[in-house]
């Protein structure tokens, strides 16, 4: 045995083993175990956080590509909703001029009418003023000419008072 000891003494097996045995104290003093554990969890929470970002990312893509897909139809339908209100609009204000118009011709004829009632009121009771003064002014003249009609009109007169007490 003492051949197995000077020859392990010898060779750098002995020395392989010293160190070996200085590491795993070592790994077990400095307890590189948990610490190797607790780098591995970390790297596998990490790892599956990172997953999980990525496929919330590829959702978010998807939708995103879905909304862009449906966004000329979106855009065509807003076009056609607006020239719809357009439209609307434009009929709305033909609409409406058209009635205002109306009722601005009614509304001149209307006056035009009450104006020409007016002048023919003015001008009737002008003429009846005349009238009456073209009478008196002829009366009062033939009176002057012929006396003899004073009586008469006395006469006429009289007879009109008498038939209105009857």
């Amino acid at each position: 045995m003492s051949g197995i000891l000077n020859l392990l003494i010898q060779s750098n097996t002995l020395n392989f083993l010293i160190v070996l045995l200085i590491i795993v104290a070592l790994i077990k003093y400095l307890k590189f175990g948990e610490k190797i554990d607790k780098i591995k969890e970390e790297i596998k929470t990490y790892v599956e956080t990172s997953e999980k970002e990525k496929s919330q990312a590829e959702a978010n893509l998807t939708r995103i590509n879905d909304k862009l897909s449906k966004l000329p139809a979106v855009i065509e339908r807003i076009q056609k909703s607006t020239e719809k209100n357009i439209n609307n609009i434009e009929q709305n204000v033909k609409k409406n001029t058209e009635i205002q118009k109306q009722d601005i011709s009614k509304n001149s004829e209307r006056l035009f009418k009450l104006e020409t009632k007016k002048f023919k009121e003015k001008l009737t009771n002008l003429l009846s003023e005349k009238s009456v003064e073209v009478a008196r002014n002829n009366a009062i003249q033939q009176l002057k000419e012929n006396p003899m009609l004073h009586a008469k009109y006395i006469d006429s007169a009289i007879d009109e008072l008498d038939e209105i007490s009857l």
